[in-house]
């Protein structure tokens, strides 16, 4: 008996013209961004390939080691290759950091500030398609379940044939939900096959593993609207009742809770503007800056060249002191900019969590963040590359100023840089376990969310008045 209400709610919802339209546009916007995901991701692997060749190029052509300081080195970030389903945050930061001695390294040049048209529209990805337009065909297939039925008639005939009400719903539950679940899988299967056969686009295990989350992510998503319909539809007498109901619910959960829990944030524990931070800092840097300088003219007088004394051993001292002088002058700098940024980041990053936990009864932001951290294009991983960009700095400066000072007071024609001892900047993404376990919460919020949705429709369905 269960399995003739789920095949008839499947083809009566399959025959119906609102599947044929769920199906048509679900395909359309679905393969629309994935090929556009695609193109943006090989533009972004073409763009990070030039700026480090480029790169590279400006630090040989540099006349000396005194040039190639004060220009420093440019750390480019790599797309990442699931940027192609959820494009996450990346295109609202920045790209680029540039390393030298005098400045904390932070990321400029984004997408948004080079091209700021993108910003008026946002990005058309996956996670987009499944946290808008499909959460509301999952309220449009639920609305009218129950009450629809009990409006028509047809769901006093069903009851009054002694059929359990708990295989009912069940049923219609069931059968609702795979037809639901067409117009997602087919053209989201149909696009993954077409990601894995693209040129440019290398999709490892890891990177399968985590698509796989990300596809039960979507699902969960789903299922969370879908019950609420179908708890909706149990509660209401009247379509037009339960489809306002779950509109103001769906715009609640979907733009309200999210920047109402942003504000509030910042009204719970407000954070310094960077501004501020970059004001200490430049103090403090233009402070150690005139005691060096005091310092070598101390010491020059000090330590003037005495009679007899060889001019050339003078210098090699006198260099040794700038080399040493200079180092201790960074490692000062560098410290006090780590201790402000550590605190501001610390700071920002207490702000941020409270934000997000705060934001997590919705639906939605559990599905952003976990989408983003299974992808790598969210805030997390955009802090790590960042961190390792400011560990990288210390080791960056140290060789520039070692090479600089032997080379500040020769007589001779300044050598061109030598890049062959320079050290590289290396990160490593964050694991696939890692993303995983930071996705539980999520996951776990949406579990929480259906079970109650289910057991909610399921109890009030029993005591449910058909007449």
């Amino acid at each position: 008996m269960l399995k003739d209400i789920i095949r008839k709610e499947l083809l009566d919802t399959i025959s119906s013209l609102k599947f044929v339209f769920t199906f048509l546009l679900c395909t359309v916007m679905i393969l629309l961004s994935i090929y556009i995901g695609i193109n943006n991701y090989r533009s972004d692997l073409k763009e990070y390939q030039a700026s480090v060749a480029l790169n590279r190029s400006n630090l040989e052509s540099q006349p000396s080691y005194q040039a190639l300081a004060g220009l420093g080195v440019k750390i480019s970030k790599p797309p990442q290759v699931l940027s192609t389903l959820v494009t996450g945050i990346q295109n609202a930061v920045g790209r680029v950091a540039s390393v030298k001695e005098s400045y904390d390294p932070e990321l400029v040049d984004s997408k948004y500030s080079t091209s700021p048209i993108f910003s008026v529209f946002g990005d058309l990805d996956l996670e987009f398609i499944v946290r808008i337009v499909l959460s509301l065909l999952a309220i449009l297939f639920t609305y009218d379940a129950i009450c629809g039925e009990k409006e028509s008639g047809t769901l006093k005939m069903s009851l009054a044939n002694s059929l359990p009400r708990d295989r009912l719903i069940i049923g219609k539950a069931v059968g609702s939900f795979i037809s639901l679940l067409i117009p997602l899988m087919v053209p989201l299967l149909l696009g993954l096959l077409i990601l894995s056969l693209y040129p440019d686009i290398n999709l490892g295990r890891e990177e399968w593993s985590r698509i796989g989350l990300l596809v039960l992510l979507f699902l969960l998503y789903i299922s969370v609207f879908f019950s609420l319909g179908i708890f909706v539809s149990t509660l209401s007498t009247r379509s037009s009742v339960s489809i306002l109901i779950l509109l103001i619910a769906w715009v609640t959960f979907v733009t309200l809770v999210p920047k109402a829990a942003v504000i509030a944030s910042g009204q719970i524990y407000p954070v310094p503007s960077v501004h501020e931070i970059t004001a200490q800092k430049d103090a403090f840097q233009q402070e150690i800056q005139g005691n060096v300088q005091k310092e070598v003219r101390d010491w020059v007088h000090t330590n003037s060249p005495k009679p007899g004394e060889d001019p050339k051993a003078w210098q090699e001292k006198f260099t040794k002191y700038l080399e040493d002088s200079q180092q201790e002058a960074s490692r000062k700098i560098d410290e006090k900019n780590a201790a402000l940024e550590s605190e501001f980041q610390a700071r920002r990053q207490r702000q941020d969590l409270i934000a997000m936990n705060l934001s997590r009864i919705s639906p939605a932001s559990a599905l952003m963040y976990a989408s983003m951290s299974l992808s790598g294009t969210g805030i997390n991983e955009h802090i790590r590359f960042l961190n390792s960009i400011k560990n990288y700095k210390p080791v960056w400066t140290k060789w520039a100023n070692s090479k600089r000072m032997r080379t500040l007071l020769l007589r001779k024609e300044q050598p061109k840089p030598d890049l062959s001892d320079m050290p590289r900047h290396t990160f490593t993404p964050e694991s696939f376990s890692q993303s995983a376990r930071r996705a539980i919460p999520d996951f776990t919020i949406m579990l929480v969310l259906i079970i109650l949705f289910i057991a909610g429709a399921y109890v009030a369905f029993l005591k449910y008045d058909v007449r």
